[in-house]
């Protein structure tokens, strides 16, 4: 778990910024709740075990889902949130942002006693930060031609008015009207004029230090996160996905032999015209290590 510990120069704990990737769907549809799920509980323990603000930054969840998940009771969310605060707490509770030193002191008592005090140094390092973006296109598969949409729309429609005849509840309605919903959008914006082709997202990287957080837009797959990190030239790299507009999932190009929801049809929960082509996740990807790798080798400005 990438966490970023941010104190005062007198020690004080100011901010803890928190890497995780996993959907907050501990809870379900059924619960009649609003709530943080698992995130909420995750960064009050964090605040009251270690001090100063949490800041939870949403990793690469696009295919990672809590082990249990989508309850229909109040509670496990809690226990996970817990549980994931220790991992923070405990990533950062001996990682001192200030360079310390141990001086020992001669102690007089019934027998000659070292004491040892951890202290700042007097000179301490400058803390550089730095910041860059780029925008880039995101290529797209080509849309269904319009006959093929009307079709299936056709097709769909007669298949939700049975449905709904028949008396078949949310659970069977849901997905027919999901598809619905979207062939009739879509064939409209058809009328108004060329579907796009790509869809424009911004890439960012900001330097902390000696660590690094990157953010792109979408929901993308864990893999493509866990890239970024391991190629990043930074210690610590925290990946935050949902940056800029979500967009949509984004898989990785081995998912797409697959098929399934992600690489498919997810686009049109979205109101995309067709799915983001396999290569998407790979120009993220290079993207943001291009960026965190320019941070490492610019002269930024120190604070």
């Amino acid at each position: 778990m990438p966490t970023i510990r941010i104190d005062s120069h007198d020690g004080e704990p100011i901010a803890t910024i928190v890497g995780f990737g996993c959907h907050p769907v501990v809870l379900g549809g059924e619960v009649a709740l609003t709530g943080p799920d698992f995130v909420g509980q995750f960064r009050d323990r964090v605040e009251q075990l270690h001090g100063g603000v949490c800041l939870f930054l949403q990793g690469a969840a696009g295919n990672v889902l809590p082990l249990e998940a989508f309850d229909d009771r109040p509670g496990r969310e809690r226990g996970m949130g817990a549980r994931l605060a220790l991992e923070a707490v405990h990533a950062i509770v001996d990682r001192d942002p200030r360079v310390i030193e141990v001086q020992m002191i001669e102690y007089g008592s019934v027998t000659p006693i070292h004491l040892y005090r951890r202290v700042p140094a007097i000179e301490q390092p400058a803390q550089p930060v730095g910041v860059c973006g780029r925008v880039v296109e995101l290529p797209m598969i080509e849309a269904d031609s319009a006959e093929a949409m009307r079709s299936e729309l056709d097709e769909l429609k007669d298949r939700l008015g049975a449905l709904v005849r028949s008396g078949a509840g949310r659970e069977e309605t849901n997905p027919v009207a999901y598809h619905v919903d979207w062939l009739e959008s879509t064939l409209g914006r058809r009328q108004a004029g060329p579907l796009p082709q790509t869809l424009t997202a911004e890439v960012w990287a900001a330097r902390l230090g000696d660590t690094a957080v990157v953010g792109t837009p979408g929901e993308l797959f864990t893999e493509l996160g866990a890239e970024v990190r391991r190629r990043s030239p930074f210690p610590t790299t925290i990946f935050a996905g949902y940056c800029h507009g979500i967009l949509g999932y984004v898989a990785t190009a081995d998912e797409y032999v697959f098929g399934g929801y992600e690489p498919t049809v997810s686009h049109r929960g979205y109101g995309h015209p067709a799915p983001f082509a396999p290569e998407a996740g790979r120009l993220l990807v290079e993207t943001a290590v291009e960026l965190v790798e320019e941070l490492a080798a610019q002269d930024p400005v120190s604070a």
